[in-house]
């Protein structure tokens, strides 16, 4: 990978994750729906998932923004920050996350999401 497709993910990554935390900070219903709209815009052309006998438990939507602010290196009072939601509301997301995607620690959390498609 080179050094301009790197960067240019990892920006993709960042824009996916601030998508997901404003769609999560709004109680508008079609604000949000527009903004997770735009997010899943970001995983389209994404190469196809490979198959598997392996599929993980349903990610909820506050999982998978866990995940993706998680995912670009925020630490869990970060993450909490970004969501507007608690340190311990963030633990436990990503403790559930990590059991559904059978993951021992947060890294391979994300790295399963992102070998699934469920996070840029």
């Amino acid at each position: 990978m080179t050094t301009d497709t790197a960067a240019r993910l990892e920006e993709v990554r960042h824009t996916f994750a601030r998508l997901r935390c404003q769609a999560g900070a709004t109680s508008d219903p079609e604000q949000k729906d527009r903004l997770h709209r735009m997010s899943a815009k970001l995983l389209e052309g994404a190469p196809p998932v490979a198959k598997s006998s392996f599929y993980p438990q349903h990610l909820t939507g506050r999982e998978i923004d866990v995940l993706a602010v998680v995912g670009v290196g925020a630490t869990n009072n970060e993450a909490a920050q970004r969501l507007g939601v608690s340190t311990e509301t963030v633990k436990g997301y990503l403790r559930t996350a990590m059991h559904k995607l059978q993951a021992t620690n947060r890294y391979s959390a994300v790295q399963s999401a992102r070998r699934l498609r469920l996070i840029p």
